[in-house]
């Protein structure tokens, strides 16, 4: 649901396209045959309304960490983050307000990931099974204070070396806090990646999540990408994001330096 998961989350689909058609039982049990890692930092900002009266806007400054272990991809994230408005961050999520304008700063919740790719992509498309749960790391006032969970399926295929479809379908179990009640709920991407060159790539990701919150309505955002490989190991990624309903941001806009082997 956050802006952050969707531009790490295609960098991690451009890496698992370098997977191998196989892994052999014994890659389990074994050092892994085929071993990546990344890491990566950037900025993050959305602004919206949230049927509150005035904005909330969300700057973040991530850290992201990945490594790839054959079939196995582990990631974590945690951010540094300053909200201003009206509303309550929950989740990544943002709750309108009818209460004064606050500013919050401080570190966020951190979200850890497994996933395992089922079959590399080949003559069926990919398909991985992820898990993702958010620990409740944020200062007061930036997150829920509760352990939320999350199962995803993840599929892509190249239909040409250039042109990739890719997209997800999962589910979210969320906690109340305070006084809030928030809603366990579907969630849904998908998108397309044109490699333009050797060195770049444009895409989007369309994006939905059922609502969280009783009188929000659904999230439903699309995020345009480019990404470009400036020199061996370097990555930059710039992304911006259009929501739609009261649940979504207005608008958002970010971008990641990583540092991939």
């Amino acid at each position: 649901m956050a802006l952050k998961r969707i531009v790490f989350g295609i960098a991690s689909l451009a890496s698992l396209a370098t997977l191998a058609p196989c892994a052999s039982a014994q890659s389990f049990l074994h050092w892994p045959d085929k071993i990546g890692w990344q890491v990566g930092t950037g900025v993050d900002y959305s602004a919206g309304r949230y049927a509150a009266t005035s904005d909330t806007t969300v700057f973040s400054v991530p850290l992201d960490a990945k490594i790839q272990l054959d079939r196995l991809r582990l990631e974590l994230t945690i951010p540094y983050l300053d909200v201003k408005g009206p509303g309550t961050l929950a989740d990544g999520a943002v709750i309108g307000g009818s209460g004064p304008v606050t500013t919050r700063t401080g570190v966020g919740d951190l979200n850890v990931s497994a996933a395992w790719l089922v079959n590399a992509d080949g003559d069926v498309p990919a398909i991985e099974l992820e898990g993702i749960v958010k620990a409740p790391t944020a200062a007061s006032g930036l997150g829920t204070g509760k352990f939320d969970y999350s199962a995803q399926a993840n599929i892509y295929h190249a239909f040409t070396p250039r042109f990739t479809l890719f997209g997800s379908a999962g589910y979210q179990w969320l906690n109340d806090f305070s006084t809030f009640h928030l809603e366990s709920g579907f969630a849904a991407s998908a998108g397309m990646n044109f490699k333009a060159s050797d060195s770049t790539s444009v895409g989007f990701s369309a994006n939905y999540r059922q609502k969280y919150f009783d009188g929000l309505g659904d999230v439903m955002t699309l995020s345009p990408y480019v990404m470009w490989n400036f020199a061996q190991h370097w990555r930059l990624t710039g992304y911006g994001t259009i929501g739609s309903g009261n649940a979504s941001p207005r608008y958002g806009l970010g971008m990641r330096l990583i540092f991939f082997q």
